[in-house]
């Protein structure tokens, strides 16, 4: 019985042995293919820091928390679901060293879904005082639907391009032995344009009649895939 399962267990090893050497033995042709595409942005996190300094110790973090939160439902943010805290800390060490009075800090994020949102924040913030607003990150929430959608588009690219190699040999191509993906991040510079459009908007228009747009983010699919030649 075990020279049996010895024999089998061999020729199994054997078989494989010799379908992966066929299998590097056949000619193949590895190249990338590519695909992308322009989203608006549709899920933003500003950034709030409310501080006691900014106010030279006049209102408390308490006070202004209180004026923030009236003036973002008064421009249509849901607050119980769109704030949230981040942190809250004061500078009581530097009063230690009697450097500075205890003036207090608190950081907020907000989410927003475009850029008239964006804007009716920064705008109305600006109104009560408040100008350390920033925006934090952006993204669009349909990201991974689209890239896999992309994904599609971008292995035929690939083997596209094969083909474009293998049509003046006079040979075609195969299927496919092997697929790598690669992922692409967004990058954050569009932040900061997006901040400049705001800057734009206040000078030039009114709450009432937002005049930005955001930059859209480009989503990109990368592939590396090997195909076999016939």
């Amino acid at each position: 019985m075990k020279q049996l399962l010895f024999a089998l267990l061999a020729f199994a090893t054997v078989n494989s042995f010799s379908q992966t050497k066929n299998s590097i033995d056949k000619p193949f042709i590895e190249v990338s293919g590519q695909a992308d595409t322009l989203v608006v942005p549709n899920k933003i996190w500003i950034n709030v820091l409310l501080s006691e300094k900014d106010s030279k110790g006049k209102k408390s973090v308490e006070d202004l928390e209180k004026e923030m939160l009236s003036k973002l439902k008064e421009i249509g943010i849901n607050i119980e679901k769109d704030v949230t805290v981040n942190d809250m800390s004061s500078n009581f060490k530097n009063y230690l060293l009697k450097q500075n009075d205890i003036f207090k800090s608190k950081s907020y994020s907000i989410i927003v879904k475009n850029a008239i949102e964006t804007s009716k924040v920064f705008v109305g913030l600006e109104k009560i005082g408040v100008s350390n607003v920033r925006i934090e990150k952006i993204e669009n929430t349909d990201k991974k639907k689209i890239v896999f959608s992309l994904n599609a588009k971008a292995i035929l690219d690939a083997k596209q391009r094969a083909e474009s190699f293998t049509k003046a040999l006079n040979q075609k191509v195969g299927n496919v032995q092997e697929i790598t993906s690669y992922d692409d991040e967004t990058n954050n510079t569009y932040a900061r344009i997006i901040s400049r459009n705001i800057n734009r908007y206040e000078a030039e228009s009114t709450p009432e009649e937002p005049n930005i747009e955001f930059e859209k983010i480009k989503i990109t699919s990368i592939v590396k895939a090997k195909f076999l030649i016939e």
